[in-house]
């Protein structure tokens, strides 16, 4: 039964091949990412268990692949994500213990399509099509369905979302592995189709901010037609929908991480975006240093000490690192492998910490290639929006918002792994965020009020004698 994996993938076949690679990612792809569990495969002997996603993207990269990549062009984060993939493939198959081959073409299948073809199609299928627009709307129109479905999961408190109790039924007892029912303050958290209250939260968050980014672009039409009637406009609907949404997944990493990253587009609001800058480091070192200070005498404690189930949480994460950190180092270059990661005295089974689990698993290889794929990519938005001029609609400079976006994601990911969908996205956001760097087109067709300012401090004229 669970062959129903194939039915979106049969469509995004069907429409790439028909129509084009770009309509099948955009209309076909994401709404599967984002919609269907990833922890549903289709378990068959000989070939690796896709899940929804794997097996869609799968079948759009191979069209892309027979129509001669349209849209793609070398460029310098090719080598980062490539490095990042080989990094993670050769220590899992030089693991201390390998699980055989079936498991090993099982990794290799799912990791790649969460990986390299996210990026590569999202890179190549966006931007250079001039489907920037298309592709966000994408995103947040189904990102508003999937909000509106945990609320209502919310409202009747169920322990299974909306997804499961429709599609349970076919994958067995994996079907109903993934069950939430979890409480925070006395209320049920929600983590939708997305494994995990903490990964649902980043999807949602990261959502919002796009969804920003169309509302002050004036992407929307002001009304939908079907509901005259409404008292709101659409972004506005959109925005709080999404915004309530992110708000049931009662996460405080992703919360957090949102808080900062809504910070980043102010200073593409204006044109002392420098001011805004500064005032934001002086504060930041200014309230920063005593929370951190605050911080560590919080967590730093016996966790048998713990007066709360809060500061048991951070404690439980401030000890992985200390207690994890000499483990590391005893396969320090390619790391322990997904499954050999041994355990210390204290007995930490759950790694809340993806830079640690990477360390962990994947050595300073993978770790090294992934923050370097990270901080290249916000050193570069970073200056590439805070160098070009202001664009009118105040606000709808993409580079700032992917700049926030990848700011969400850091917060986000010293509490969590990038499980689930959220490997994936990020590399969407990768692959989106280089295309964009390649683009010059700022926003959704406007034009900057000013000329761009040039890396160089001094200007030159070229004179011909």
């Amino acid at each position: 039964m669970s062959i129903i994996i194939l039915i979106p993938a049969m469509l995004a076949a069907y429409v790439a091949w028909t129509q084009s690679p770009h309509r099948a990612f955009i209309f076909v792809y994401v709404p599967v990412l984002l919609f269907f569990p990833s922890y549903y495969h289709w378990k068959i002997l000989g070939i690796p268990d896709p899940n929804f996603g794997t097996a869609t993207i799968l079948t759009i990269t191979a069209v892309w692949l027979i129509r001669g990549l349209p849209g793609w062009r070398f460029s310098f984060t090719d080598l980062l994500v490539f490095g990042y993939t080989f990094s993670v493939l050769f220590s899992e198959f030089h693991s201390p213990s390998p699980r055989g081959q079936i498991h090993y073409q099982n990794f290799v299948a799912n990791f790649s399509a969460s990986v390299i073809f996210p990026y590569l199609l999202a890179k190549s299928l966006i931007e250079p099509a001039g489907l920037r627009e298309a592709f966000a709307k994408s995103i947040v129109i189904v990102l508003f369905i999937v909000a509106m479905l945990m609320i209502y999961q919310l409202i009747i408190q169920s322990r299974y979302s909306i997804q499961q109790s429709l599609l349970g039924r076919f994958f067995g007892g994996e079907g109903w592995v993934s069950a939430g029912g979890q409480r925070r303050w006395g209320i049920m958290r929600i983590a939708g189709p997305y494994g995990h209250e903490i990964t649902a939260g980043m999807v949602l968050w990261a959502g919002y901010r796009i969804q920003r980014w169309l509302e002050w672009s004036h992407a929307w039409p002001p009304h939908l037609r079907q509901f005259p009637w409404l008292p709101i406009s659409t972004a506005r609907l959109l925005s709080l929908g999404i915004f309530a949404g992110g708000l049931v997944t009662l996460t405080r990493g992703p919360i957090l991480g949102a808080i900062v990253a809504a910070f980043i587009p102010l200073m593409g609001l204006s044109k002392r975006r420098w001011l805004i800058f500064w005032v934001l480091v002086v504060v930041s070192v200014t309230v920063g240093i005593p929370i951190i200070s605050w911080f560590i005498s919080y967590a730093s404690i016996d966790p048998s000490l713990a007066e709360t189930r809060s500061q048991q949480t951070v404690t439980y994460r401030w000890q992985l690192v200390i207690n994890y950190f000499d483990i590391a180092m005893e396969h320090a270059i390619w790391g322990w492998g997904r499954f050999d990661v041994p355990q210390p005295e204290s007995g930490q089974w759950s790694i809340d910490n993806h830079l640690l689990l990477l360390l962990l698993q994947h050595g300073t290889m993978g770790l090294g290639f992934f923050v370097a794929i990270f901080f290249t990519m916000m050193v570069r938005l970073f200056l590439h929006s805070m160098l070009h001029p202001v664009i009118d609609p105040p606000g709808s400079s993409l580079g700032f918002t992917l700049l926030s976006l990848y700011v969400l994601i850091f917060v986000s990911i010293a509490t969590v792994s990038l499980a689930y969908q959220t490997g994936p996205l990020f590399f969407l956001i990768v692959g989106w965020s280089e295309g964009y760097l390649r683009s010059g087109q700022e926003s959704l067709g406007s034009k900057a009020t000013a000329s761009p300012r040039s890396f160089q401090t001094f200007q030159f004229r070229r004179v011909l004698k």
